[in-house]
Parts: C-alpha cells; structure tokens; sequence
C-alpha cells in the first residue's frame, strides 16, 4: 500500500525550497490544443493530418526509418508547430507563476515548458536553459554551481531537458526518439553517476521530486529514479537511502503499470492519481489570500530569491552588515563580502562573480562616499562595484542613502549616476522606488518593496 501524502510536510518543503518540479508530456498542453494535454499526442494528430503514412502511435514516428526527415522537425521547420506559453495547460502555468518551483526537469523534448517558464522569468538570462546533450549548458550550470558556497544558495530558474530537446534554431540537435537512443543516454546519465562531484547531478539529488504526468515504462523509470535520486548503490531496491519523502504523481489508469507501482511502493515513494487536481489544490494553497498571516509571510519569503548584492565605502563596514544582518531576517539571499569571502579567497573574481549572479545591487551611500565624490576620488573598490554591476542591463541597481548622504545632491547627479549610469539603473520610472533613505521612518521597507519588485 503506497505511503500517504503528507500535504502540510509538502507545502512546507515547497517553501523551504527542497522540491524541484519533473514535468512529463501528458500534463502539459492546454486541453483547448489538445483535449488529452498530451504533447505526444498532439504531434501524432499534426503529423496524421500532414503525413501520408497513418502512424498508430508517437513511438512509430521515430522508428519509421523509411522517413529521410523526422515527421516531428519537420513539422516545426514548416511553421506548422510554434510553440507558445499560451497553448500550455492554465493549471500547469498557474503553478510555475507561483514562483516556487525555480528548478524543473523536463522528460519531454519539444518547447512548450520552456517557453511558459521564458513567460514566468521574462528578463533577458532570467532562464537558464540545460540540454543534457549541449555541453556547453551543462558545463555553465557545473560553473554556477561551483559558485555557490557559505550560505549562498542556487536559486536561478532553471529548465534541464533530461532527454535531450528538439531545438527549434538547431534542428541537427539530438534528442531520445526511440529505445536505443533512451539505452544511449542512459549510458550517459551513469557516466555522469560515477563521476566525482558531479556538481548537477548531486545538486538534483539535493532536490525532493515532484513528477507531474509522467507515465514510464518500468524498466525505463527505474533509471531515472536510480540516477536522479542516488537509490542505493547495493541495488537493493528495499534499501532506499535516499534524501527523504518523495511525492511523484502518476495517473493510475494503465494497468500494465502494476509492476511500477509496486516499485514505487517499495522505494518510499508516495503515489497520487489526479495530476490536475493535485496541482489546482497546491495552487490555491500557495496563493490563498490566508488569514493566517505566518503562511502569507512564509510564501512571501519563500519567492525572495534571485540574490542581493551589497556594495559599499570599507569606512561604512557597520553600516552595510547591520543591512546584511535584517535582509537576511527577511530571507533574501545576501552577498556581502564580510560574510562571504575569507582569507586565501580570489576576492575581485568572486566579487565579479558574485555581481554577475545578483538581481538587485544596493549601494550604499554615506558621507564618507560624499566626501570621496566631492574630492573626485572615483577610483575606490566600491566605485569599480557599481561599474561591473551597471555592464549587467538585467541588474536593479538601488542607491540607499544613510547618516545624511543627500540623494538630491549636485555629487549625487553628476557624480554617482554617470557612474552606475541610472538609465540602466533605473529599471522603474519612478526614481523615488531606487533612490531609498535608510533614516527615513520607513526606509527599509521601502528597500524592502523595491528589492521584491525587482527580483
């Protein structure tokens, strides 16, 4: 009998981040596209209707190997397929608004997830894109990963196609078609597993999973749980050592799945029917406009992520981590080099580094940094700080005045925005948002609002 799910165990994962998303075909379309929601279905229909070979199956589309060009690329090098955000199921696009699901696994391999999630995190490099098969995305989220130490956490959206993806702009890109491509990438995900701090692979496995309309054949699902779950290396499938409570969810609607289910069972794994509905109650869940204010708070700083980079005059190291200390109360993700860096460190490259991946910078801005302008003395670290972060168009770049720094200044104008260039800067019209005092009544909570707008 499989385990029961524990919702409020659930939620409470969720926005302590533990869970990733693992998004199968047969939830992902709008059933006003296709009344199935089924993308394999979908392509089935859209290659029938322009094919003269009646296929019964998707699986019979790739093993026709009398066809010279794949039914499916041909399809999206035609124009006949596009995909769009909008042909997405409302149910599956309601639950990535939410914010909370920032790293998802995808077993399909055409663009519908990506390009709903493209919607979600619309900023230019918002999105980080990993095709198992494109080293080079691999190795740059090996990279990210690498630089995420002492408290820092991985929190960029993130799409991995697990199985290869059928590019729209690079149609020679490989992707799993049939039995023996799945047998080949296999053989690539246990290379993967062998490897010494695989740093994607342990971080996956750093994940819980939540697998919605994912229906495998069981031979081939027991790798994928095997590989992205790290089952224990005895092979002993009832000596489970995995890193706790596991929810996937399949619909129980095939019955030559009974061996699977029993698998499931035996793995800890905890088994619901309904996709659908399980996602519009965990919806609701997570965007009910509660009573209960502890909750409200707990999504609010459960989507506070993204990073927030400090900057500031070494004169004001007090001030900047007495900020540090209250954002971090407040859950952002801070980087302060105080806290983050230590003796033997590359401090300009982690520095850079560190700028690179924030949303928003915070200058901090004081008479000490008025003295500094007044004399033109531009060329301190912290001046260089707000010169690598302005290069960045994604960045929010929020002055924040204390201790009778005055916004308002002519060394403010002429000074301080001809460096961080605030046309960049400047992600809002409304100046008031960015240029923030610290000794106003309210002043942290409006550097509080506008970091929430910004990340």
């Amino acid at each position: 009998m499989s385990r029961r799910f524990n919702k409020k165990k659930f939620i409470k994962d969720v926005l302590n981040e533990r869970y990733a998303l693992v998004i199968g075909n047969e939830i992902l379309l709008n059933p006003k596209v296709e009344s199935t929601r089924d993308v394999q279905q979908f392509f089935l229909k859209k290659v029938n209707e322009s094919s003269s070979i009646e296929y019964q199956n998707y699986n019979e589309i790739a093993l026709n190997v009398s066809e010279k060009i794949n039914p499916v690329r041909q399809l999206i090098e035609n124009g006949n397929v596009k995909f769009c955000a909008d042909d997405v199921s409302p149910d599956l696009m309601a639950l990535l608004e939410t914010k909370l699901f920032t790293t998802v696994l995808t077993t399909t391999t055409d663009g519908y997830l990506e390009a709903a999630m493209r919607k979600v995190w619309p900023k230019d490099g918002e999105l980080r894109v990993v095709n198992i098969y494109d080293k080079d995305t691999v190795d740059d989220l090996q990279q990210a990963l690498k630089k995420c130490r002492r408290g820092m956490r991985y929190n960029q959206p993130t799409l991995i196609y697990v199985f290869g993806k059928l590019d729209v702009d690079d149609l020679a890109k490989k992707y799993i078609k049939t039995d023996a491509d799945a047998i080949l990438l296999i053989e690539k995900w246990m290379r993967m597993d062998v490897e010494s701090n695989n740093e994607m692979l342990d971080f996956i496995r750093s994940k819980r999973l939540l697998a919605l309309g994912c229906k495998y054949d069981n031979w081939y699902f027991r790798f994928f749980w095997y590989v992205l779950t790290g089952v224990n290396k005895s092979g002993d499938e009832n000596n489970y050592d995995g890193h706790g409570e596991v929810a996937f969810l399949l619909d129980k609607t095939d019955k030559t799945e009974g061996k699977l289910l029993q698998f499931l069972d035996r793995t800890d794994i905890c088994i619901l029917g309904d996709a659908s509905s399980f996602i519009n109650d965990i919806t609701n869940t997570l965007t009910i406009d509660s009573d209960d204010s502890a909750f409200r708070n707990q999504v609010i700083e459960s989507r506070r992520r993204g990073g927030v980079f400090i900057s500031y005059c070494n004169k004001d190291a007090l001030a900047a981590c007495q900020l540090f200390f209250k954002l971090c109360e407040k859950k952002y993700e801070v980087w302060l080099d105080n806290a983050r860096l230590y003796g033997g460190d590359n401090y300009e490259n982690d520095i850079a580094d560190a700028i690179s991946s924030s949303k928003v910078v915070v200058t901090v801005l004081s008479p000490n940094v008025a003295n500094d302008m007044q004399k033109g003395e531009t060329d301190h670290y912290y001046n260089k700080e707000w010169r690598m972060a302005q290069q960045f168009k994604d960045k929010t770049i929020i002055p924040l005045a204390i201790n009778g720094y005055d916004l308002r200044s002519n060394y403010h104008r002429d000074i301080y925005e001809s460096i961080v260039n605030q046309q960049v800067s400047g992600v809002s019209d409304n100046q008031d948002e960015l240029n923030i005092n610290l000794m106003d009544s309210d002043g942290f909570q409006k550097l509080v609002s506008s970091i929430d707008k910004h990340l």
